[in-house]
């Protein structure tokens, strides 16, 4: 790759000797393409054809990608997949947390803009990928789920929302976004 980086004289090449000074390894992936491939002499986005981008993506596996303070876990889905699937595969794979603890949240269907964060919540076990995202199906599309962990309540023993609380406890009374009062 170092070599590839020095002969098309991108950007990489910086990113690659950064990492090499600091130790850390760069992983690019399928999505990486030469500077030329992506911006034209003028600096603007060169949008490649449906038909390109399809012939592509021919193995593409639907995938919900899982987001958390230390990366990103992907897991394979169909339309049928529940998010209480879902948060059996976060629980093996975060097998430090108990099931009880593992909470996803997400937004509606089709929620965007300022949708996104007034329908977002934690999902129940039985909500499925295609009740939450149209285009589940769709090469290059992507589902996120945010996980939290529930924390403990020491009087009651009950698993809390680690999200409910945050909302709760970043509300003020004054809070006001654009003049609008929330």
């Amino acid at each position: 790759l170092k070599s590839l980086a020095q002969r098309e004289e991108t950007p990489a090449l910086a990113l690659l000797n950064m990492a090499e000074e600091e130790g850390q390894e760069v992983i690019f992936t399928e999505n990486t393409a030469p500077d030329r491939e992506i911006w034209d002499e003028k600096g603007g986005l060169i949008k490649k054809g449906a038909a390109e981008i399809a012939e592509r993506d021919q193995d593409h596996v639907p995938e919900v990608k899982v987001l958390t303070t230390l990366g990103m876990f992907a897991v394979p889905v169909t339309a049928e997949t529940t998010l209480g699937e879902i948060r059996q595969k976060v629980q093996e794979w975060k097998p430090e947390y108990s099931l009880e603890q593992i909470e996803l949240v997400c937004k509606d269907k089709d929620a965007w803009g300022p949708l996104f964060n007034k329908t977002s919540r934690p999902r129940d076990d039985d909500e499925t990928v295609e009740s939450l995202w149209s285009d589940w199906d769709i090469p290059r599309r992507m589902m996120q789920v945010a996980l939290w962990i529930k924390e403990k309540n020491e009087e009651t023993g009950e698993w809390e929302s680690t999200f409910w609380k945050m909302l709760e406890e970043s509300k003020c009374d004054d809070w006001s976004f654009q003049g609008h009062t929330i």
